[in-house]
């Protein structure tokens, strides 16, 4: 299903320009079998592309459509501004990735996100600190996990990436 990661970013790229809620819509076929389809709605700024196939769906968004919460009760960082989210159901699996922007420190990012992994029982399995980035990662008895990774921008503030996702 993510080779149909192309697709979306495709029919973005074609939607530009318009303010019509829908920008585009229809079904695909890959030549291999897979059969889904495709919608693409809202304007440049707050977009929204849901891709489904037999095998799940994915979604993709930017400004206010994103993801606002994350898998296993996960909470988005206080005050950032989501710059892009991606979830995705399929096969009995499930997660998200969620790139946010916030004016705090790596440090207050990574510490909110290292007591939320505690509040969830998810155990710090991996912890990287280099230069002006941080990332910790770990996951739950179930498998459920979750990896953040915090970077000081060149202009202030920081860039945080947050993948969560595990059994559906």
């Amino acid at each position: 299903m993510y080779k149909y990661l192309i697709l979306p970013i495709t029919l973005m790229i074609a939607g530009c320009g318009s303010n019509d809620s829908e920008r585009a819509s229809g079904s695909f076929d890959d030549g291999e079998g897979n059969k889904g389809s495709y919608s693409v709605r809202g304007d440049d700024e707050n977009s929204e592309t849901v891709i489904k196939s037999d095998k799940g769906e994915m979604r993709i968004a930017t400004g206010d459509n994103a993801a606002r919460d994350l898998p296993m009760g996960i909470k988005l960082y206080p005050g950032a501004e989501v710059q892009t989210s991606m979830t995705g159901m399929g096969e009995g699996k499930s997660g998200a990735m969620v790139v946010l922007r916030t004016s705090d420190s790596v440090d207050q990012v990574i510490e909110y996100y290292r007591k939320q992994m505690k509040s969830k029982d998810i155990a710090v399995k991996t912890e990287v600190k280099s230069g002006d980035m941080q990332m910790i990662g770990g996951e739950r008895a179930d498998g459920e996990g979750l990896h953040i990774s915090a970077t000081k921008s060149p202009d202030g503030g920081v860039t945080a990436t947050i993948i969560a996702g595990g059994n559906s």
